[in-house]
């Protein structure tokens, strides 16, 4: 393997040589990573309504990605395209079995594994199923063409678990080449390959993907393997009615789970794994398949849209404490209508959506099912909403809108279940939202007072501490309120977002173990306040040079019961992160730099995640003369040149004090993109 990276290497010295000799003869307007678009072009299409953005009474970040960008960028996982967005704090933890953590103004933040608390989107088809859990491995960033971003509690749009919304969709521009080959191989013998497709069919378009990725890992134990793949059809019927069907797969036959380490391990010995997560095969493999499919119809007066997706799901994920399976079938149907001849916008809605778990749990024999079963139950979650908001123009630059939503959650088992254990949970919940929002010649002000909430999920109400079958019956959804500020647009060569926000957070779901390496249980117990400052800026310096940073300043601490005053663990307190592109000629140079404050891993405070920063470089060149209707982009990135030895992540309150998640070192990914126009 290391002759072919000296082999690779020397080639890839070789291209760069040879594409600088062409770059005095090719031109190409070069696209930034700039979100520089007039305001009242871009629909905030993550709140299913049709919000432009002048009109936008919160807080939404928006991320379209450029030719440099999607071609050098290895974008293994997310954190690498959210780090320049304020609010969100996606911490890759060098662990595919568990995926990356996701907060958003420092909700989400009690996530074991997966994302709880926050809504996210692929495609229009929502990850986030009806108790709230959401699996982001579904995702393949590299795929990933723009990010949006509500940076609020959004309830009223999406219900249960959306203390803020991700959306991420796949959609090439219309110009993008029709067929699209990347490929790369680097550190820690990671490979991967990716195919794109974008063409028509007649009135149709056709898009989609498939990709391979494989790594060792940066740690012991942690080696991945991934296939996944979308297809999306878009058509017109008629002249006002258009039929979307999306769908996506992902197959994770094997994915290692090296577990958290103490401190004194994880600066003697970074790249090591828990020994009881090696000795148990810990880790997780599953098979995923989504489908959705809308009808969008134009009236006499309004927009109606009907949209249903369904998933499958098939885990297996032995852990040292046990072997949990899960076979879940999971889905829902929405279907909203939008007044367009009424003097005020108005759209009303309703949605279902249900989700079906079949659970066992056993004893984990050397890393395979074992016989003693510990919980064998159907687990049966349905949830039933109506929704509308209205928005009124008092002026021709005020616009003033209100949101309610009305959610009904049931937890069920049928399954046999002792006299002293209870099968079935309910809850409801009305989420109200209220907000302004002033057009300015070249800007927006806004002002936002939302709420949502989190209920426990499936797996958080079937781990009890007294053990067995049943739900537990001492929590209850945490329920958060929030009030934000702030000011979007820009001037001349610069864009710019400044807000100022503040929540309350009651019920909290609060994580805790009673064992080491054992089941992680939750209880309610007191409130949060979230109190912050997010801002961005992108400056187009000159035609070849622009810089995109952010800066997020946030405080969160409970304000009840025994840790008053403490802060919240696992939530940096200070973020900031940055692009620096410069594209002369054909080529594109990239600095990204990242810095994160210290922050608390445990409720007691009584143990921290030292702050870091992080240097990465990128280059890419278009090649497109050496052949006709088409173009190459040799491309190399390197991660953490400063080879800085920090914890990209932290398991919140684990027992024993092992608390810590190593980052990768200095590391690099080398590759060649194929364009076909």
């Amino acid at each position: 393997m290391k002759n072919i990276y000296r082999y690779g290497i020397l080639s890839f010295l070789l291209l760069i040589v040879t594409s600088f000799g062409f770059s005095g003869h090719l031109s190409a307007q070069q696209s930034s990573d700039s979100l520089k678009v007039d305001l009242d072009e871009i629909v905030v299409e993550s709140t299913y309504s049709n919000i432009s953005i002048d009109r936008a009474p919160l807080s939404v970040s928006y991320q379209l990605r450029n030719p440099h960008e999607i071609a050098s960028r290895p974008a293994a996982t997310m954190d690498e395209l959210a780090f320049t967005l304020p609010g969100i704090f996606i911490s890759n933890r060098e662990n595919y079995a568990l995926g990356e953590r996701l907060t958003i103004r420092g909700l989400g933040w009690r996530s074991q594994f997966g994302v709880r608390g926050i809504q996210v989107i692929l495609d229009d088809i929502p990850l986030t199923v009806a108790d709230g859990q959401t699996i982001m491995n579904m995702i393949d960033p590299a795929m990933v063409n723009r990010v949006e971003l509500l940076r609020g509690p959004s309830a009223t749009f999406w219900g249960n678990s959306s203390g803020g919304v991700l959306h991420v969709s796949t959609k090439p521009r219309v110009d993008a080449p029709k067929l699209q080959y990347r490929g790369y191989g680097g550190s820690y013998n990671t490979i991967k390959q990716e195919l794109r497709l974008n063409t028509t069919l007649g009135d149709a378009r056709l898009y989609g993907y498939g990709t391979y990725f494989e790594t060792d890992g940066y740690r012991d134990h942690s080696a991945a393997r991934l296939f996944r793949a979308g297809l999306n059809y878009e058509r017109q019927i008629g002249i006002r009615s258009r039929l979307l069907i999306r769908t996506a797969f992902t197959s994770m036959p094997k994915a290692q789970h090296p577990g958290s380490l103490t401190l004194e391990d994880a600066v003697d010995n970074p790249t090591a794994a828990t020994p009881n997560f090696v000795a148990n095969s810990a880790g997780k493999f599953f098979d995923q398949g989504m489908i959705s499919a809308s009808f969008i119809q134009e009236l006499g007066n309004g927009v109606w849209d009907f949209t249903s997706h369904a998933l499958y799901r098939d885990l297996n994920n032995p852990l040292p404490f046990g072997y949990i399976g899960l076979d879940r079938v999971a889905g829902g149907t929405r279907t909203t209508y939008e007044f367009t001849t009424l003097p005020f916008d108005l759209n009303i809605g309703g949605e279902i959506k249900f989700q079906q778990d079949d659970r066992l749990e056993t004893d984990n024999v050397d890393g395979e099912r074992g016989g003693n079963i510990d919980v064998q139950q159907k687990e049966t979650v349905t949830n039933g909403a109506l929704f509308g908001r209205l928005a009124i123009p008092l002026t021709d630059r005020l616009t003033a809108s209100a949101g309610l939503r009305a959610d009904w959650l049931n937890f069920n088992t049928d399954d046999e279940i002792g006299v002293e254990q209870e099968g079935s949970r309910t809850f409801f919940s009305l989420n109200p939202s209220a907000g302004l929002a002033y057009r300015f010649d070249n800007a927006r002000w806004f002002l936002n007072l939302s709420t949502s909430f989190e209920s426990p999920t499936t797996t958080e109400l079937v781990n009890r501490p007294e053990g067995g079958n049943g739900f537990n019956q001492n929590v209850d959804p945490e329920r958060t309120v929030g009030v934000e500020t702030g000011v979007q647009g820009n001037i001349d060569r610069v864009d710019y977002d400044f807000t100022l926000f503040a929540m309350q957070v009651e019920d909290l779901l609060f994580p805790f173990q009673t064992e080491q390496d054992g089941p992680t249980y939750f209880r309610n117990e007191g409130n949060t306040r979230h109190y912050g400052v997010e801002s961005t800026v992108g400056i187009q310096i000159n035609q070849d040079l622009f810089f995109n940073g952010m800066f997020t300043l946030l405080s969160a601490r409970f304000s009840s019961g025994d840790l008053d005053g403490n802060d919240i663990p696992g939530v940096a307190p200070i973020r900031f992160g940055s692009v620096l592109t410069y594209t002369p000629g054909q080529h594109s140079l990239s600095i990204d730099s990242e810095w994160i404050g210290s922050y608390y891993t445990n409720n007691q405070n009584s143990a921290k995640n030292d702050s870091y920063a992080l240097l990465n470089f990128r280059w890419s060149a278009s090649i497109d003369q050496l052949f006709e209707n088409a173009s190459i982009r040799p491309f190399l990135s390197v991660r953490n040149i400063l080879n800085t030895r920090y914890n990209t992540s932290v398991a919140i309150n684990a027992f024993g004090g092992r608390f810590f998640e190593p980052g990768a070192d200095r590391n690099f990914r080398i590759g060649i993109q194929i364009n076909l126009l």
